[in-house]
């Protein structure tokens, strides 16, 4: 039996492409003769749709698509196509369903609805749907066939407090099916791949043949990384390294022996870098746009910004402004300079004077010579907060990108870390812009990417982090050494790692390579005597910026745990 995987970008609400796509999809299985042509989750609707979901009219529109395929598969005799759909929940519950249909010559074969609603992190199904209880099995070439909808694979997987009721898989097993047909919509996080097929390969040793087949494309936060795959006896007998267009390869079954494929499961086949590309490419494109601006400084972290940017859009389209002030150093001129160079983007400089602008505000708000009044109580207790003529180079550099961008129509872009963001260490405007392609990144991170780029100037990367507001500022010393804040920050943000105690047992519990830039720094700091000390002043000020992160703009979330919709902390709290 030959399948074809239907690996598809979907958009919610573009009922249009998304049914365009599916045909196109419907063609190339039938001209590969495929027998049976599986798509991703939700694929008529796009995923997530979220409280698109409530409208009515959405509904129907996503149901006459569904009307259109059933008409359109009687051009594709003996087809079998399994699409994604919401259904209209006829009993008591929640309004919806979150189905699968198998539709072949003009006709519903099989529907499934499905049973596990994932309810954490980015995904909130129930909701909107109704859970399924049962399976649903269809025969095509003399198989059976089982049909499940992502999480429906995952109720053992061991990575969470809560287990479901439901075990799909195992009721498939018990039914005796021989494939599985999975359709989802599982965004990207480290190591994802690796647990998705490390999790489903072993149950397919008995016999069973999974076959799992994942959205791609960029969707607000998330970035959909595809790896469709086909596990069989054990192995992994296909997996798609394409990313950044629609595909739709054809495995045969049966014939393993020719298909099978030297993959190891425990390495993905598509890179970090090539999926923060797709995040941005996606977000601007499907904005309606194709320009993007950003201020450009020298540093590593709008370095890296330009350097995606010039990746998902093309340099043509990329503007990055140098905004020197009197505090800017000549290297940093130079390294942004040479570095657009490199990349082939356009190149502008916009002097920011602040000094007269700083003189000339506190004059004017310095006119009431009242003892009630904030500013003369302020003066006269020499309580002037000076960071505040330090910042007003960024918002200077903020007004300055966004007067382009609004001009021009160009997509501004904000250049932050989730180090930084994390620590608040940015001025209030410098994460609202339309979209943060590296918000999910720690510093280290970002690092690596610079590094892996020949075309960024290496002095980008080796000097130390600045953002040069005052005389001889560096990060480091506002804050602490990035090799210690990444692992502090990641730890509590993602590991919920809040005592100084646990995190010493965290980090010695574990290889640190993959949380810090320099494992030599931080171990040394965890002997220090005043290192408890710093940690509780780097976590308290992690909790004390939530207020910050609330009004950043999205970004491509790429961890188990990113500053966006899927975590859920209060601004107004007294916990943290």
């Amino acid at each position: 039996m030959k399948v074809c995987l239907g690996q598809i970008n979907t958009t919610p609400g573009d009922f249009e492409k998304n049914l365009a796509a599916i045909r196109s999809g419907m063609a190339a299985a039938s001209q590969a003769e495929a027998d049976l042509l599986v798509f991703p989750e939700l694929t008529i609707p796009g995923y997530l749709s979220q409280d698109l979901f409530y409208n009515p009219d959405f509904v129907e529109a996503n149901l006459s698509v569904l009307d259109e395929i059933l008409a359109s598969s009687r051009d594709f005799p003996g087809l079998h196509v399994v699409v994604g759909y919401v259904g209209r929940n006829p009993s008591v519950g929640k309004p919806l369903t979150n189905m699968a249909g198998v539709v072949a010559n003009g006709e519903m074969v099989c529907e499934y609805q499905k049973q596990l609603l994932p309810f954490y992190d980015v995904f909130d199904e129930l909701r909107y749907f109704e859970p399924g209880t049962s399976p649903s099995i269809f025969e095509l070439s003399g198989r059976k066939i089982g049909i499940a909808i992502c999480e429906d694979l995952w109720n053992d997987k061991g990575t969470d407090d809560y287990n479901y009721e439901n075990n799909p898989l195992e009721q498939y097993k018990q039914a005796g099916v021989d494939v599985v047909v999975s359709l989802n919509s599982s965004p990207f996080v480290h190591e994802k791949c690796f647990q998705r097929m490390s999790h489903i390969t072993p149950s397919t040793e008995s016999g069973l043949t999974v076959v799992y087949v994942n959205q791609v494309g960029g969707q607000d936060e998330l970035v959909f990384d595809g790896q469709s795959f086909v596990a069989s006896a054990g192995k992994i007998q296909f997996l798609s390294d394409v990313v950044f267009e629609d595909s739709f390869p054809t495995i045969d079954l049966g014939a393993t022996d020719s298909t099978m494929v030297p993959a190891a499961i425990e390495s993905t086949r598509v890179s970090l870098k090539d999926l923060l590309v797709l995040g941005l490419r996606d977000y601007v494109r499907k904005s309606g746009f194709d320009q993007v601006v950003l201020a450009s400084s020298g540093g590593v972290d709008s370095a890296v910004v330009c350097m995606l940017a010039c990746e998902a859009l093309g340099a043509e389209n990329v503007h990055a402004i140098r905004m020197p002030s009197v505090f800017s150093s000549e290297h940093a001129r130079d390294d942004a300079q040479r570095l657009h160079e490199q990349l082939g983007c356009w190149d502008y400089e916009m002097p920011v004077s602040h000094e007269d602008l700083v003189a000339s505000l506190n004059a004017n708000y310095q006119v009431h010579d009242n003892e009630k009044n904030l500013v003369k109580r302020k003066i006269d207790a020499d309580e002037y907060g000076h960071v505040a003529d330090e910042n007003i180079q960024a918002r200077l550099r903020d007004v300055y990108v966004m007067h382009f961008s609004n001009a021009y129509g160009a997509i501004p872009l904000s250049t932050g870390n989730k180090t930084e963001a994390g620590c608040g260490y940015y001025t209030h405007f410098d994460m609202n812009f339309s979209y943060a392609p590296i918000k999910d990144l720690y510093k280290y991170q970002v690092v690596n990417l610079a590094k892996s780029d020949n075309r960024v100037p290496k002095n980008i990367w080796q000097k130390p982090p600045s953002a040069e507001l005052a005389e001889g500022q560096t990060d480091e010393a506002a804050l602490m050494p990035y090799a210690i804040l990444d692992p502090i920050v990641l730890g509590y943000v993602e590991e919920y790692v809040t005592t100084f105690e646990r995190f010493c047992d965290w980090v010695n519990g574990m290889d640190v390579t993959g949380v810090t830039g320099d494992e030599a720094i931080l171990r040394s700091w965890l002997s220090r005597s005043d290192a408890k000390e710093d940690y509780r002043r780097i976590v308290s000020l992690i909790g004390r910026m939530e207020y910050k992160r609330r009004q950043s703009c999205p970004g491509t979330k790429v961890s188990k745990v990113a500053f966006g919709i899927g975590r859920r902390i209060p601004i107004v709290e007294k916990w943290s």
